[in-house]
């Protein structure tokens, strides 16, 4: 029988798991300031959900798109976690944030692993379960800031162009290049991921489809495909009622076509 996947939260009508805001736990740990600000991050309780299916004590657990470091929550339970990240300035806000892990609960930082560079250079890495939430093709490809719009709320817009620019400085980047690039590139993390494991251990990747051009395209079903012809064994293929970041809420609004659940998709290594 299937382990329950985050029994203790509510579910709404589609069978979507509700999981509550965590800008008040986030704040209340051991991120940055920077860290608040950006808008993609994986929400806190989703991670320690995931983190609650597949760990076991003594487990090592590996982000390679390790962002804003959220699986960094996974060291205050005692688990070693890796993160990579290739931009200068998701690396410098990790390295903030384990050494206020480390203040906050002494020893807890020393189990962190921070690592700057191209994932695809520094896999395969020998860990028990990767959890990962990739970036969209060309979603940094920002060249400028834009002029503040009227139907943006304040200068959110501006300030997220100006985020993207920070962020999103390293030439080989992958949410830089074209779908089609992406998706080669995207094919051969997940077999590194594959080869990074042992036999039992667990692949999470937590996708939102998107659109384009007015029409749904369903990058889950995509990755699914892809992560099965690396190898891997489908387990449990979840959906949440994802909250909407900024973009999401001003599409809306102006009655455009959006997407509000987001797919969480866990495989496993069985030979």
């Amino acid at each position: 029988m299937t382990k329950p996947f985050a029994p203790e939260f509510k579910r709404e009508e589609h069978g979507w798991i509700t999981f509550p805001p965590d800008q008040q736990d986030r704040k209340s740990l051991f991120f940055p300031n920077g860290v608040m600000k950006h808008p993609a991050k994986m929400n806190f309780h989703l991670q320690q959900a995931i983190i609650k299916y597949v760990a076991e004590p003594g487990n090592v657990l590996l982000d390679p798109f390790g962002g804003t470091g959220t699986l960094m929550i996974a060291a205050l339970q005692g688990y070693r976690v890796i993160l990579l990240e290739i931009e200068d300035g998701y690396h410098r806000l990790q390295l903030e944030a384990a050494a206020n892990l480390d203040i906050q609960v002494p020893g807890a930082g020393q189990l962190v692993t921070l690592l700057h560079g191209d994932n695809r250079m520094l896999l395969p890495i020998p860990c028990n379960h990767v959890i990962t939430s990739p970036p969209y093709a060309q979603a940094m490809k920002a060249t400028k800031v834009r002029k503040r719009r009227e139907d943006a709320p304040d200068n959110w817009l501006v300030e997220q162009d100006e985020r993207m620019l920070a962020y999103s400085k390293s030439p080989r980047n992958i949410s830089k290049i074209n779908p089609f690039l992406y998706n080669m590139e995207m094919r051969k993390i997940y077999q590194l991921c594959y080869q990074s494991l042992p036999v039992g251990g667990t692949m999470t990747t937590v996708i939102k489809d998107r659109i384009v051009d007015g029409k749904r395209v369903y990058l889950s079903k995509w990755a699914d495909k892809v992560c099965k012809a690396a190898g891997f064994t489908l387990e449990l293929w979840e959906k949440w009622k994802a909250l909407g970041h900024g973009f999401t809420k001003i599409a809306a609004s102006q009655g455009k076509q959006v997407v509000w659940d987001e797919d969480i998709l866990i495989y496993r290594r069985t030979t």
